[in-house]
């Protein structure tokens, strides 16, 4: 049997085994941990069972909390979560002072959850962080409070199954203070949303902005659906149907417990294909150059779109917002017979500008071609539904430079064109 040994003093009510994994149970008593302790396994911390930490707990697998007066002490101590697939749960929230994802695997909250204590830390390193549909509550008030190497937090869970929201309690946050929520999608594609406050907010009593994310249902007809927590349509000015017209995804945005909220520039990040009709999407804008951001202001969205565009880093930046309210971003409509192509691409899988083709949603038959500087073709399609080129052929990955094409294309208004130039290709 494995043996697990606390160098300070403390009170240990029993361990297990459970398929060859150790699992640290207390059945309601007091442990202190005054030095590292490794756990190749499970903790449980039943009801009347608290673990006083002033060092660091390492699990290789599940936390599990029953004890309604919390388990830890909230402003001490490390936990690490340091295996492969790994759960926090239990009947009820653990507070943790710093939480440190590390190991192999996805990290997924079964409930509600607090962390950051007063000066603590949510380390996220290289694992994703699955929000599943719960809520994440930081409790240090400074954009120091969450920080990643290459992890970040998946939000994406509809209204009716419950947002993923990071609540992150900012209290009287001085203005300057600027604050990451480092969100990513399922697949992996970092999309941060940024939010850089201009401006303190008074509290009432606890102040905190909540922010959640998640993309739409892209073969929904119309399109952009299901719909945020109260609203009621996706309509323009004139009232038409924007569905098409609109990003592939959400963002909601809230203030809570400020009697002044905080003024903050956004920062909304988005993937190509949450714009184009790649994947099946009925999307027709124009380009991703003419996104804004448009708002839900209560009764209707709210014109004129407001931001700045920065279409080589797929984000919108819209500045002097408060309060609360859902968003998702605009683009202008494609016309037929339109059609744009990059004159530079990027292949390197980031979810950024990987694909070269053109964009219209009109097109009807399409001869593309693509060759290297020696005239040799390196791509060819003839198929408007291709994702496009992606800077390889069946030899392997093709060298940074500028290749030529040459397109001929049919509109569905039965309009042609022909047109020949030359694409970067950058890494």
């Amino acid at each position: 049997m494995k043996k697990i040994f606390f160098p300070s003093a403390f009170l240990f009510l029993a361990s297990c085994f459970s398929f060859g994994q150790t699992v640290l149970y207390n059945g309601g008593t007091d442990i202190t941990v005054g030095n590292l302790v490794f756990v190749d396994g499970d903790i449980v911390n039943d009801v009347q069972g608290h673990i006083h930490n002033t060092d660091s707990i390492y699990l290789t697998r599940h936390w599990t909390n029953n004890e309604p007066t919390g388990c830890l002490d909230p402003t001490t101590g490390t936990v690490f979560l340091d295996g492969g697939a790994q759960f926090i749960q239990g009947t009820q929230t653990t507070t943790f002072n710093n939480l440190t994802c590390v190991g192999s695997g996805l990290k997924t909250l079964n409930i509600n959850t607090i962390v950051g204590g007063n000066t603590g830390v949510l380390s996220l390193l290289a694992d994703p962080f699955d929000l599943n549909s719960k809520t994440l509550i930081v409790t240090n008030p400074l954009p120091a409070a969450i920080t990643r190497t290459s992890g970040y937090i998946i939000s994406e869970t509809y209204p009716t199954a419950g947002y993923g929201i990071i609540d992150w309690r900012m209290r009287n946050s001085a203005a300057g203070n600027n604050y990451t929520y480092p969100f990513g999608t399922v697949s992996g594609s970092y999309i941060p949303f940024l939010f850089d406050m201009t401006s303190a907010g008074v509290q009432s009593t606890v102040g905190s902005i909540a922010a959640a994310t998640y993309p739409t249902i892209v073969t929904a007809s119309p399109n952009n659906r299901p719909f945020p927590t109260g609203i009621t349509n996706l309509n323009d000015s004139l009232g038409n149907e924007s569905a098409t017209t609109c990003l592939d995804r959400y963002w909601i945005i809230n203030a809570n417990n400020y009697s002044t909220n905080p003024v903050a520039d956004y920062t909304f990040t988005y993937r190509d294909l949450e714009w184009d009709n790649t994947g099946g999407s009925t999307n027709n804008i124009h380009y991703k150059s003419s996104l804004l951001g448009w708002k839900w202001n209560g009764t209707q969205w709210q014109n004129p779109r407001i931001g700045i565009n920065d279409s080589i880093n797929n984000t919108v930046i819209v500045t002097g917002q408060s309060g609360s309210a859902p968003w998702t971003l605009k683009g202008t409509e494609l016309v037929c017979g339109e059609f744009f192509l990059p004159n530079a691409f990027s292949p390197n899988g980031d979810g950024k500008n990987d694909f070269f083709r053109p964009r219209s949603n009109c097109i009807k038959t399409l001869d593309f071609k693509i060759y290297n500087r020696w005239g040799n073709m390196v791509y060819t399609s003839t198929s408007p539904a291709d994702k496009g080129w992606d800077g390889t052929t069946p030899q392997g990955k093709c060298d940074d430079g500028v290749y030529a094409y040459q397109l001929n294309a049919t509109f569905l208004d039965n309009t042609s064109i022909e047109k020949k130039g030359t694409v970067t290709l950058l890494k």
